[in-house]
Parts: C-alpha cells; structure tokens; sequence
C-alpha cells in the first residue's frame, strides 16, 4: 500500500513518525557503511525540511537544486536544510531555520507533523528529516547564495515505489546502492531519494507497498 491522499499521508506521518519534540525512537538508516572511518566519530547533525505543499489540483514537496559553485554536492537536488547551529534549539528549529534561509518558508505558517528517522550520509551528518505542512500559498523565494532553483514534485509520486529506481556504482572503490526518482527532467537521487524511500517504507511497509 502506498499514497492514498494527503490526509492519510498525514495522519501516518502524525502516528509512525516521532514528534517534534522529544527523543528519536526510530532506528537511523542511510550510509555509515559508507562513512570514514576517521570521520565516523565525529559525525555531524543537520536537518531538512520535506515540505508539503497542498495545492489545489495535488499536494506536493519543495526541492531545490545546489549552485554548482557548492564545495560538495554541486548541482544536485536537495531539500532544503543544512546543519545544526549551536543557536538551534533541536533540529526541527534547524530545519525551519534554514528553509526560510533558503527559499522562504515561512517558520510560523509552517505546520510540523513529525521526524523521520535520522539519515546517516557518506558525508558523515545524520540527517534529521523534517515533515512540515507549507501554507497553500506557498511561493518560494530562492536565496541565489544557497539555492540555484527551487522546484516542487508531486508527493504522490515521491510515495510511489515504482517510481524508486535501485541503481548502484562504484564510489571510493567499493560498490554503492542508492535510489534514483527522475521527475520532470529533475534527476533525484542519492541522499534525497535515500531520505524519501526511508520516509515511505517508515509510512507504509507491511502493507503490502
């Protein structure tokens, strides 16, 4: 079973997701395989925002692309998000922070419904993902230091596991796995498309998706 609507999505998200507040209970994913061992220490927090718009004709989640002048990552899809600031009260406050840096979400008019399990990257931060319900008026306003486009990308196809392409490379030598969800000449993949299949399969395994 996967999308059935906004309102299921929500309600799921609301019950199987821990809260935005208090202690993580979900088991963190992604890539520590991956990891340096040198770095494995010293991994960092930072959080994003999978933000939910629900426009009239079909809600959908805010992505934007990096400037290829990035040190890391250039060019690729992301959600908005980034690191955890001493200033930050927990990494919900992180990720509103840093989506209203980056393409204007507004943090009072933004609704949060819970936590994804935290993310682990080849990059050594553990990524707190964030589910956020946007206003339906929502229109972004891309900050041209952080973000080279903002875009958004149906939330019924980013449910759909069909829409999860496996691929695998070779990264540093050894074998990768990673998912890749092309939409609408966007290519999502890597650590995004690893953060919305773990969201799903947190929503919806077991039922038969």
């Amino acid at each position: 079973m996967s999308w059935t609507g906004l309102d299921d999505f929500l309600d799921r998200a609301a019950t199987r997701l821990d809260p935005p507040k208090g202690p993580s209970h979900l088991a963190e994913g992604g890539d520590l395989e991956h990891v340096p061992a040198d770095l494995i220490a010293a991994i960092r927090p930072a959080a994003v925002l999978i933000g939910i718009v629900p426009r009239v004709e079909e809600p959908s989640v805010v992505l934007t692309t990096r400037p290829a002048t990035m040190k890391s990552h250039a060019g690729q899809v992301a959600f908005p998000g980034g690191k955890i600031d001493p200033g930050d009260a927990d990494e919900v406050a992180a990720a509103l922070r840093e989506a209203e840096e980056e393409v204007g979400a507004p943090v009072d008019r933004t609704d949060v419904i819970g936590r994804g399990a935290p993310y682990i990257s080849g990059s050594a931060y553990r990524i707190t993902p964030v589910v956020g319900l946007l206003p339906p008026d929502f229109i972004a306003k891309p900050d041209p230091l952080e973000v080279d486009e903002a875009f958004e990308t149906p939330l019924s196809f980013l449910m759909d596991p069909a829409n999860h392409q496996a691929r695998e490379g070779v990264w540093k030598g050894r074998t990768r796995r990673y998912y890749e969800m092309p939409h609408n000449g966007y290519r999502i993949w890597g650590v995004t498309a690893g953060i919305i299949r773990a969201l799903h399969d947190q929503l919806y395994r077991g039922e038969g998706g």
